[in-house]
C-alpha cells in the first residue's frame, strides 16, 4: 500500500510498468476536472472510472482485493476513509471471481486511511481494502485507476 499526493506519483514510477501511462495522462488532464464515467488510457493495461457517491460504509464491513490490477484511488472532492487489512487478519468471505478480478474478505481493520482531495491510495493484491467508509454525508467524487500487474 502506498499513500501519496497525486503530484508525487512520479516517485513511484518503477512500482508498476504501466505507471508511466497514468503519469502521462495526468500531464495532459487536470485531475480536479475529471468527468464522470470511464476513463480510457492504455487499453486493458491502464484505465479508470470516475464516479460520485455518498460514502456510507462502516469500517470493517468487508474488504476486497484484486490480483490482475493495482488500484490507484484518487479523491477528487470531499473526503473518504479507506479501511485496510491483511490476509493474516481476515478470512475469505467470497472466493476470487477471475472475470471481475475481485475477492472479498471479512475480518479486522488494521488501519484507517483518511483521503482528502488530491490524495491517492495505491493498493496491491496483499492490501485488502474497503472503500466508501463514511466520513460525512456529502457527495464524494473519486476516480479509481487500474494498472495491470502483468
Amino acid at each position: 500500500m502506498i499513500i501519496s499526493k497525486v503530484e508525487n506519483l512520479g516517485t513511484y514510477q518503477k512500482v508498476n510498468p504501466y505507471m508511466k501511462e497514468l503519469l502521462a495522462f495526468f500531464e495532459n488532464h487536470d485531475w480536479r476536472e475529471l468527468p464522470e464515467g470511464e476513463i480510457p488510457i492504455a487499453g486493458d493495461k491502464v484505465f479508470g472510472n470516475c464516479f460520485n457517491y455518498v460514502a456510507d460504509g462502516v469500517a470493517g464491513d468487508f474488504f476486497e482485493t484484486h490480483y490482475k490490477y493495482l488500484d490507484v484511488h484518487l479523491v477528487v472532492e470531499n473526503t473518504e476513509d479507506m479501511a485496510v487489512s491483511t490476509k493474516d487478519s481476515t478470512t475469505v468471505s467470497k472466493a476470487y471471481d477471475e472475470e471481475k478480478d475481485i475477492e472479498f474478505h471479512q475480518g479486522q481493520v488494521e488501519q484507517l486511511v483518511h483521503l482528502k482531495p488530491g490524495d491517492c491510495l495505491i493498493t496491491f493484491p496483499e492490501d485488502l481494502h474497503q472503500p466508501k467508509v463514511r466520513v460525512n454525508d456529502k457527495v464524494v467524487k473519486k476516480a479509481v485507476f487500474k494498472l495491470a500487474i502483468k
